[in-house]
């Protein structure tokens, strides 16, 4: 068999997420797992690189069925992280597998980003994720960040702590408000 194998979506291998995505994935997961809204019903995907899936795919214990892209701040570009995201939710449409496909109606997407501060000493940055993330969203206008959350059914910002292992959930606009979190887990 030949090595040049020309990859599609049922021979791209998948691969562990090892970069700082990694860590923050799998705090969500322990927190999140036996929790009463959004608890692990039903696993999909939880930190595995794939063209099918996003970072963290699951059904909910309430059924909705969650696609999260995770970002952290913990690197040197970290800047660009904040603008990633938004290119990442949008790929998120159109793609298909077998679970996704069973809970089209209750489709929701979120971001995943840290709470603390960087700890890893290759960012660029000294803010808390919540902080790094608000800031640079908050320069978009209300009325745009609001829109692009309608277009691509994103609906949650999960803000974990690795230190406490701890989510708070947002509205996708209440985190751009500034608001207080609508759950908290741990």
């Amino acid at each position: 068999m030949s090595e040049n194998v020309a990859r599609t979506e049922t021979n791209v291998p998948s691969s562990k997420k090892t970069d700082h995505e990694g860590p923050l994935i799998a705090c969500f997961q322990r927190a999140i797992k036996t929790d009463a809204i959004f608890g692990i019903k039903e696993m999909a995907n939880i930190g595995t690189d794939s063209p099918l899936y996003s970072d963290v795919e699951y059904v909910t214990t309430n059924d909705e069925y969650l696609v999260i892209e995770a970002k952290s701040h913990e690197s040197k570009d970290a800047y660009n992280t904040r603008h990633k995201i938004f290119g990442q939710l949008l790929k998120e449409h159109g793609k298909k597998n077998p679970l996704r496909d069973r809970y089209t109606n209750s489709l929701a997407l979120g971001i995943l980003i840290p709470k603390d501060e960087t700890s890893s000493g290759k960012s660029n940055t000294r803010q808390s994720g919540y902080q790094f993330y608000r800031n640079g969203y908050r320069d978009i206008p209300h009325h745009l960040f609001r829109g692009f959350g309608e277009l691509t059914k994103t609906k949650y910002v999960f803000v974990c702590s690795l230190k406490n292992e701890t989510v708070d959930v947002y509205s996708w606009t209440g985190f751009h408000l500034g608001d207080a979190p609508i759950f908290r887990i741990g």
